[in-house]
């Protein structure tokens, strides 16, 4: 997936295709684009998902949600490439099971 270059000090750790907008070129150790990337952290941010943003790294609660508030203020309120978690529907079982009908 990655063409892994040491010696290249550009942004990202390889080559590949960018899993947030399917463009070809430098990505991060996520799959990310520079752009997709930039996304991704403010999404985290925007959800106060703390442990998967860079950007909140060591920082005390006050100081996160401050990060939080600049880039709802800059960024808007939506989520730019995440999708929000929506709680999976609950199946509602009967106790029949559908009886298969058998060919002769």
């Amino acid at each position: 997936m990655f063409a892994f270059d040491e010696q290249d000090e550009e942004y990202g750790i390889g080559e590949g295709q960018c899993l947030g907008c399917d463009t070809w070129g430098r990505v991060d150790d996520l799959g990310l684009c520079e752009k997709c990337g930039a996304k991704f952290e403010r999404d985290m941010l925007r959800l106060r998902n703390w442990d998967y943003s860079a950007t909140a790294f060591g920082l005390p609660p006050a100081a996160c949600e401050e990060a939080r508030r600049q880039v709802i203020a800059e960024f808007g309120q939506a989520l730019e490439l995440v999708t929000e978690e929506v709680p999976p529907q609950e199946r509602h079982h009967s106790g029949r099971r559908k009886k298969r009908r058998h060919r002769r």
